[in-house]
């Protein structure tokens, strides 16, 4: 059952390629954990079910009938069987750098889950959440406490991508800005080329219509002794 609602829940908030099934996170064990999401580079957050139903009964019964002892006995009892597998869980599941320093103890039923969260160690009064954590190193998650982790999980790979995404573009954009500034300094380049060829081809249409004009002279011989007898006289009259 609890194996069956972890299922559900990670099929509802996560996509298929973020998470594994039946996982052997150790090589020489023949254990595999129920399930384990994955994380940037591969590693992996193990997940286990429990789900210690008689044993909640128990305090159920207990409750009804006003017994006081059998109340307590019966959340030890609950208490110690979600110890021994958070034990279990550490031993067999947890092993960095394949997986994260940690894992999480699935509780199915949000009753259950709130009876663990708020039960006491009788002699050293700390919560089992917290002990669960410092001794193991498995924490403690309930339908709605784990909803709202893979929520978070999945906004995070989203916004990894959207970041991988981002980096890409950025490089495109820097890429083809460096592409531009070449361009356009090609461009001006080339434009003070035109310039120059310009400017020659006017030098060299100048020199080209002189030179027409005195092959025009050479070949005209009677044109210019004309021209500078008009010129001469033209002196003549100006003296007088």
């Amino acid at each position: 059952m609890g194996e069956f609602s972890l299922a559900s829940l990670l099929k509802d908030l996560l996509p298929a390629s973020q998470y594994l099934t039946n996982v052997r996170m150790k090589e020489d064990s023949a254990e595999n954990v129920e399930f384990a999401v994955k994380l940037q580079d591969g590693v992996l957050v193990p997940i286990d079910s429990h789900w210690a139903v008689e044993k909640f009964q128990a305090i159920i019964d207990a409750e009804e009938s006003k017994d006081k002892k059998a109340m307590v006995d019966a959340r030890d009892k609950l208490a110690s069987a979600y110890r021994t597998k958070a034990k279990t869980i550490q031993s067999k599941y947890i092993v960095p750098p394949k997986s994260v320093d940690f894992a999480i103890l699935y509780v199915p039923v949000e009753s259950i889950f709130s009876e663990l969260t708020s039960y006491r160690d009788p002699s050293s009064k700390e919560l089992l959440t917290q002990e669960l954590m410092k001794k193991y190193k498995v924490s403690l998650a309930g339908p709605n406490t784990l909803s709202a982790y893979l929520q978070s999980l999945h906004m995070g790979f989203i916004s990894l991508k959207i970041q991988k995404h981002s980096v890409k573009i950025y490089d495109d954009l820097r890429n083809i800005t460096s592409r531009f500034d070449k361009h356009f300094a090609g461009i001006d380049g080339l434009r003070k080329k035109l310039e120059e060829a310009i400017s020659y081809t006017m030098d060299f249409g100048k020199s080209a219509r002189s030179i027409k004009n005195t092959l025009e002279n050479i070949k005209d011989p009677d044109q210019v002794e004309k021209a500078a007898k008009e010129d001469v006289d033209k002196i003549k009259v100006l003296n007088k």
